[in-house]
């Protein structure tokens, strides 16, 4: 019984130099925790002729910078709610000086006729409002 405690003392010893001469592993990292990492946001407003929001519609993001453009939850699913949606643009594929993000918005749906409209989006545009208005398709 003795030699076990013996052992254990002896074994605590050795171990207690190399536990402390070990750095934290997490020492020197820095984490940095964004809530809002769309610095890009663009805010569609959509209605139609009688200025009326519009919901009931698809949305489609195409062109050029399309794989770039997310809602704000970070997915893209473009939901129109009370004729409101907004987008960001991926926060490692931010416009430049030299590059624009560019991008179309095509609004579609059952009795409206399909508007596609064009997006260039430049460095200094970080929250930027447009309107679009879709008509009633004539049947």
């Amino acid at each position: 019984m003795k030699i076990h405690q013996y052992l254990i003392v002896l074994m605590t010893a050795a171990l207690l130099p190399i536990l402390q001469g070990c750095e934290h592993p997490l020492k020197d990292v820095e984490v940095e925790v964004n809530t809002d990492p769309f610095a890009y946001g663009i805010l569609l407003r959509i209605t139609d002729e009688q200025e009326n929001p519009v919901s009931d519609v698809t949305v489609t993001i195409g062109g050029e910078d399309a794989e770039y453009i997310y809602n704000l939850n970070g997915y893209k699913q473009f939901d129109v709610e009370k004729g409101i949606l907004i987008l960001g643009i991926h926060p490692l594929h931010r416009p430049t000086e030299a590059k624009p993000v560019t991008f179309t918005v095509q609004v579609s749906g059952s009795g409206y006729v399909t508007e596609t409209v064009p997006f260039t989006i430049t460095a200094a545009q970080y929250a930027s409002t447009y309107a679009i208005q879709i008509h009633r398709s004539e049947t």
